[in-house]
């Protein structure tokens, strides 16, 4: 019945967003396609926004608005003449095919396009969320939003779960207010990943590029290691990548053809990109620069016209459908965009050393050999290119770096540092290089001048990051966002006929596209298949492969045994859970949808809570670290001293919190650094007194630290 209801939403929504955007094209159906999308975005973000600021996020509450939209899309689409826009499917595959026939080449790629495409789509429906990340916070969050009916900030240890952007989190909610399970989540990604192919052939087209060069194009950002791992993962890049590139289609469109409403689509993508993920802000600068260059090239003295409506329209989408957690931010922490302790920990330090020092690391971060060893006999030389130019410059080589990458050159598969693959030095980077030198020459091509300013958007979005935040290795996922909305350039790397290069770059991408794409270690399609054929039920096997540890979905996670263990309890039991700031949460809180109460606390506001509520406490480690720092007062007030490196409180209390600043050093009254983290532990024998007795304690043991813990539980007298 909960799955029928989620169908019927979803097709209230699509059905509202379609008829809505066939209003404003009535011809193309790529364009419309684009503004189905976005309009079904801001939908469901609007939709659970004001269900938010009623404290009433609901599935009833859902189908409510998704009716009132439907109703007023239909009255619109009729006033409008009632417009349909049918695909000539036809024409369309006859044109790729007659380009295909030209270049057998392109006929294999597109083989391996098609392979890949299906088994992204396979590994969404089969994969249920493995991602670290997703379960500490992307995903994490969403449960305790549906629990509290509103999207405000609650306590948890992992200021992630509060401060990031979070409209993609929403999607995820909009399906799981229905299912209560990680069903289908991953098609999000799938979406961002259809919008950055798409948008990339429409402006390819609009630049006038013959067929083979737009498919080549596709063919090739398809085959990035990093898209290939982004399109069914929880990983959101992909998204704002789509959405920025649809954002900069819109608006090339909009000037060509003088349209206002194609300027106000082009807004609202970036305003739900900038919702979405903060590298979409990073990226905009440099993105502004790209639309007022296009803007003049067309328009001459009008541009400025197109420039103030678009920058109205953006700030209109930004406040509508982005801002809600930037003003809630503002509200709890003072800052529209994180805490105290994210700002810090995250942010760029070292001065302008610093600063080229970071701007060398992104660009030998596009040295990426993901899925082949073969950086284990170049990543010595690699390596030494870049301490060579840190020597030559008199650069620290660890200035600047927040995150370090241990200096090894990639070539593992795992989610978080993949990059893009050696088609990224291999085909990227030499397009990026010759927009820039053929910027110089007069007499080029009216197509390359198009171009041009997509290679110079990557190397000034490499500027922008390289002062904006501290480096870290996790942030070769911006690079491949920045490499994404860049990739009009790949158009340059056509060859009509083949030659050793063009053998070369079809071995790699057809090596991604048909073996990478299934030995993804957390979405093995191998072993996901065996799980299920082993475990014989769907949910069953969707658990399993949820709780793994290890590649082939062997072995358990501490939280997912946890997890089994409270399921023996009394439905209805209120439990209390005190987290670390490296917990996934998200199995523990899943609990609510299974008859339990999950409440997660903080020693620091332990004041606040009345311990009498629970009948069970669970404690994921002896003591709590937490990156949400609710009285950095405390901090200043002498109540402790570190004596050999240890913290000495003077006064003995039940909750002894003291906090520690960046470089890891505990914060003395004498001290004025802002604190980063509160390290909090009870006296011996605290629940005891407070009416509870110890009901198990579990030793989990791991070489790595997130499956490491000493979890405790207690239960009511």
């Amino acid at each position: 019945m909960v799955k029928f209801l989620f169908l019927i939403s979803f097709i209230a929504v699509f059905a509202s967003s379609y008829l809505t955007a066939a209003v404003f094209e009535r011809k193309r159906a790529g364009i419309c396609f684009l503004y189905t999308g976005l309009i079904a975005f801001a939908q469901v973000v609007l939709s659970f926004e004001v269900m938010s600021l009623l404290n009433a996020i609901s599935w009833q509450g859902t189908l409510f608005l998704n009716a009132a939209f439907l109703t007023g899309a239909i009255l619109f689409w009729i006033k409008n003449a009632k417009p349909i826009v049918k695909p000539d499917l036809r024409r369309f595959f006859t044109r790729i095919l007659h380009a295909l026939k030209k270049d057998k080449f392109l006929m294999l790629m597109a083989l391996g396009f098609i392979f890949f495409v299906a088994v992204a789509v396979i590994l969404c429906i089969l994969i249920p969320v493995t991602s670290f990340d997703a379960m500490s916070y992307h995903l994490n969050r969403v449960p305790f939003w549906i629990s509290q009916g509103s999207l405000n900030h609650f306590d948890i240890a992992d200021d992630r779960n509060t401060v990031m952007p979070i409209n993609s989190e929403i999607l995820y909610m909009w399906i799981m207010v229905f299912l209560k399970a990680d069903i289908g989540l991953t098609f999000v990604s799938f979406a961002g990943f259809l919008f950055s192919i798409v948008s990339l052939y429409n402006i390819l087209t609009l630049f006038g590029f013959c067929e083979r060069k737009k498919l080549w194009s596709v063919f090739i950002l398809s085959s990035f290691a990093s898209v290939i791992a982004e399109a069914s993962s929880y990983e959101t890049d992909i998204v704002i990548g789509g959405l920025v590139l649809c954002g900069i289609f819109l608006y090339l469109q909009a000037i060509k053809e003088r349209k206002l409403s194609m300027i106000y689509f082009s807004s609202l993508a970036f305003g739900l990109a900038f919702g979405t993920k903060t590298p979409a802000l990073i990226a905009f600068p440099a993105c502004f620069l790209l639309l007022v260059y296009f803007s003049i090239l067309h328009r001459k003295k009008e541009a400025f016209k197109s420039i103030v409506a678009f920058c109205g329209l953006l700030t209109l989408n930004f406040l509508i459908f982005s801002s809600y957690n930037y003003f809630l931010n503002l509200i709890n922490y003072g800052n529209i965009f994180a805490t105290d302790s994210s700002r810090i920990v995250h942010g760029f330090w070292g001065g302008p050393k610093a600063y080229i020092a970071n701007f060398i690391r992104y660009v030998f971060m596009l040295f990426d050999f993901s899925g082949f060893r073969y950086s284990e006999y170049v990543g010595q030389y690699i390596n030494s290119a870049k301490f060579a130019l840190f020597a030559l410059l008199n650069i620290d080589p660890n200035l600047g770096v927040t995150m370090t990458d241990g200096n090894v050159v990639n070539n593992k598969l795992l989610d978080p540092v993949i990059g893009g693959g050696i088609l990224g030095f291999l085909v990227f980077l030499p397009c990026s290089v010759f927009c820039l030198i053929a910027a110089f020459f007069k007499n080029k091509p009216l197509k390359y001048t198009y171009l041009i300013p997509f290679g110079f958007l990557f190397w000034l979005n490499l500027l922008v990051m390289s002062g904006t935040l501290g480096y870290m290795v996790f942030s070769v996922r911006f690079v491949s966002f920045f490499m994404i909305i860049s990739s009009p350039i790949l158009a340059v790397s056509y060859m009509k006929k083949g030659n050793f290069v063009k053998i070369i770059i079809l071995f790699f991408s057809l090596s991604y596209l048909l073996l990478i794409s299934t030995h993804l270690p957390s979405r093995s399609i191998k072993h996901a298949l065996r799980v299920y054929r082993e475990e014989g039920k769907i949910l069953k096997a969707r658990e399993r492969i949820s709780c793994t540890i290890f590649n082939g979905y062997y072995g358990k996670m501490p939280f997912c045994t946890v997890k089994d263990y409270i399921k023996n309890m009394p439905k209805n039991s209120r439990i209390g859970i005190f987290p670390m700031s490296d917990t996934r949460s998200y199995q523990l809180k899943m609990l609510d949808f299974e008859g339990y109460k999950t409440d997660f606390l903080l020693f620091e506001n332990i004041d606040k809570y009345n311990l009498k509520d629970y009948d069970y406490i669970v404690l994921t480690d002896p003591y709590q670290v937490s990156t949400v720092v609710y009285h950095p007062e405390n901090a200043y007030k002498n109540n402790y001293t570190v004596v050999k490196d240890k913290v000495v409180f003077k006064n003995d209390t039940p909750v002894k919190c003291f906090y520690v600043s960046n470089s890891r050093v505990p914060i003395t009254g004498n001290d004025k650094s802002i604190p980063v983290q509160s390290v909090c532990y009870t006296k011996e024998n605290f629940f005891e007194d407070n009416g509870f007795k110890l009901n198990k304690i579990f030793m989990f043991k791991s070489a790595h630290n997130e499956n490491r813990n000493t979890v405790t539980i207690y239960e009511r007298k």
